[in-house]
């Protein structure tokens, strides 16, 4: 899996695309960043979140379906350590939980600070 790359201190923004389904079914939505330590590709059971994304609802463009924005703040992402992460998100709805596939962040040193 490719990392998607961001600089240490910016905005991480992912989106999570609705594929299937009405996204207002969704009742909660928790969507975290874990560390992966070094050597691994994968995060250990038992591994603390190194940060919690705040989640918003996005509606459907002529270029993205509808949604949801998932952010760590600037400032949150400048307290982190460079390195590779996992984020993934659990996604509750009255008949169940449905967990999304992890993805890579790659959280890369700013060079201007």
């Amino acid at each position: 899996m490719t990392p998607y790359q961001f600089q240490r201190g910016e905005t991480i923004a992912l989106a999570l695309d609705a594929v299937d389904g009405d996204p207002t079914d969704v009742t909660l939505i928790a969507a975290q960043l874990k560390a992966v330590p070094p050597g691994r590709t994968s995060v250990p059971p038992g591994e603390p979140a190194s940060a919690s994304f705040s989640v918003s609802m996005r509606a459907a463009s002529d270029d993205a379906p509808a949604g949801w924005t998932l952010i760590i703040p600037a400032a949150t992402s400048a307290g982190l350590v460079p390195g590779l992460y996992l984020a993934d998100a659990r996604l509750t709805l009255a008949d169940g939980v449905i967990q999304t596939e992890p993805v890579a962040i790659r959280l890369r040193q700013a060079v201007t600070t």
